[in-house]
């Protein structure tokens, strides 16, 4: 049942890039949680005017990236920055709930355009399972992320990250994890959006080194004559407990809203039907800033 879902979410994800590449090999309109950006309903340009002809990326909408597994592709521009932060409180099944804040991730636009530095800070969790309660601070990490061509159609880009090992024992992974993706958003029309993440992780545990694909698939759709924008998306974790596991699938639908044009507020409710990695759902709430 696990391998038919990745065999789905791989072939959705192929279709959807290849019929692009069929119908024009310029790169879409980008939406980062991803949202389209085209539409005339759209809120107002908040980084100025396009950088690169067909730009996607000019409203606050195009550039935040969470609360999605998926990545946007655009990013941050020259001078500008982006602070993305929330709260998550997830329920395991039968052990106890884990709550999570304040997940704040900073961008930073380079003078190259097109490039933004990513500082992912560390997060304060507490646990409380199987009737104790634990607390301590995640690991935090470093990245980069690249635009490398849209269209009115797509856009897609690289973005790699790498964590840093300065969490407390039981919440840090113990070393340091690199991750590789590839980004592409495809617009469906002026109110539908489907986006992709392509993602590998390289960790190691136990002495032992091993990766994690993580493929992503996110529909979207921004409420004509509104800055609301409504997403379902679908996700998996190879090797999500370790060498030689299963892997774990996600669910995940919510909200976001740009109550100004600076401003951007989220809600999400998440699902893991997977047994063999732990059973759980979670809600989050982000607000993301711009300035």
């Amino acid at each position: 049942m696990r391998a038919r879902r990745l065999v789905v979410i791989v072939a959705l994800t192929a279709g959807a890039l290849a019929a692009v590449g069929l119908g024009s090999r310029a790169a879409a309109d980008s939406s980062p949680s991803p949202q389209p950006t085209t539409m005339p309903s759209s809120p107002p340009p908040v980084v100025g005017p396009p950088l690169i002809p067909n730009d996607p990326c000019t409203t606050l909408s195009a550039i935040v990236t969470r609360p999605t597994v998926t990545n946007s592709v655009c990013t941050v521009r020259p001078g500008h920055v982006l602070l993305e932060t929330g709260f998550q409180s997830t329920a395991y099944a039968g052990s106890g709930t884990v709550a999570q804040a304040p997940q704040a991730l900073l961008r930073l636009g380079t003078d190259l355009p097109g490039l933004e530095f990513d500082l992912q800070l560390p997060s304060y969790q507490h646990a409380s399972l199987d009737g104790a309660g634990y607390s301590g601070i995640t690991d935090g990490g470093l990245g980069l992320k690249y635009v490398l061509g849209a269209s009115p159609k797509m856009s897609y880009g690289l973005q790699t990250a790498f964590t840093v090992p300065v969490g407390t024992s039981g919440f840090s992974a113990g070393g340091t994890v690199q991750n590789y993706a590839f980004n592409a958003t495809l617009a469906l029309g002026p109110i539908f959006a489907l986006g992709t993440t392509q993602n590998v992780a390289l960790a190691s545990a136990g002495g032992r080194a091993f990766a994690s694909y993580q493929p992503t698939l996110v529909l979207s759709a921004a409420v004509p004559s509104t800055t609301l924008s409504l997403f379902i998306e679908g996700a998996q974790f190879g090797n999500a407990d370790g060498p030689s596991t299963a892997t774990r699938t996600q669910l995940l639908g919510g909200l976001s809203l740009d109550p100004t044009s600076r401003f951007q507020v989220d809600l999400e409710y998440g699902y893991s039907p997977t047994v063999s990695t732990g059973k759980y759902r979670y809600v989050g709430v982000g607000l993301s800033y711009y300035r």
